[in-house]
């Protein structure tokens, strides 16, 4: 019996991302990201703005991984690139990412509390849906999808659990500052960390980064930043669908966050489970 992931009342995500990659449509353009936020969205999707676009992604493992020189090599592109659309909805909650490789939606906290990532995988199918639809009326060809990918970005406020840097440790508890006892006269005053961890057996990656900021801009609050992104590769072979590869991301997410928290966070942030 799979034992219940662990769920809180009042977590401390701030946005919650679900993306699906697949193969290029060589005939998208800018123009049919328009056509798709036009005639596939309802009025509730108000505005669109161009970004770069996002490069693809894929994990690989084992004899896959080709190493080079540093800096990767040279991608030779004919012509000019299709940007990535960035769709909002009225109320700044919401938002869909679209270019030629990539579907996303994002949640991103506003005023109400984190909805339940049951909800923003609904909001996410019911939206991918119709992309498939443009797609399939647009004549793009098919969407062989090829890569996952899950975000949590997580903002755990100074004042709350913490004030200090010395007090991270009542939060994360491994978490600790190299120190010996012949070094006294050092306070720690930053830090900034990335781990890359695998999914079983080769079935995906876990990337977490940890840093001290501030929320919106520099005059924002303070905060402890942990972002956990799981990713991987669509594999049939592996029984790994785009749906099966977000369930696998989501899971290493709340359960890796659960187990390098304390208690006594989970207690501020209600967990129930």
């Amino acid at each position: 019996m799979t034992t219940p992931l662990p769920k809180f009342d009042a977590p401390p995500v701030i946005e919650t991302v679900l993306s699906a990659q697949f193969a290029r449509l060589e005939r998208f353009s800018n123009a049919h990201g328009g056509w798709f936020w036009k005639n596939y969205l309802n009025k509730d999707w108000v505005d669109v703005q161009p970004a770069p676009r996002l490069e693809d992604q894929f994990e690989l493992f084992g004899d896959e991984i080709k190493w080079g020189p540093p800096g990767g090599g040279i991608r030779i592109v004919p012509g000019v690139e299709p940007e990535r659309l960035q769709i909002r909805r009225s109320d700044e909650e919401g938002m869909i990412q679209v270019q030629d490789s990539r579907f996303v939606y994002n949640w991103r906290k506003q005023n109400a509390g984190y909805p339940s990532y049951e909800k923003v995988l609904t909001e996410f199918q019911d939206k991918f849906a119709a992309f498939e639809r443009f797609v399939k009326d647009a004549e793009l060809g098919a969407l062989d999808l090829n890569q996952w990918e899950v975000t949590y970005v997580n903002h755990i406020d100074r004042g709350g659990l913490w004030d200090t840097f010395s007090d991270w440790t009542k939060i994360f508890p491994r978490f600790n500052v190299p120190a010996t006892e012949d070094v006294r006269d050092f306070n720690p005053e930053d830090f900034r960390g990335e781990w890359r961890l695998i999914i079983g057996d080769n079935r995906g990656r876990l990337y977490i980064s940890m840093n001290r900021g501030r929320a919106g801009s520099e005059k924002g609050a303070e905060v402890i930043r942990l972002q956990l992104t799981a990713r991987g590769p669509v594999n049939i072979e592996k029984n790994l669908d785009l749906w099966a590869g977000f369930e696998l991301g989501h899971a290493a997410i709340v359960r890796y966050f659960t187990a390098m928290t304390s208690p006594v966070a989970h207690k501020y942030w209600k967990r129930r489970i």
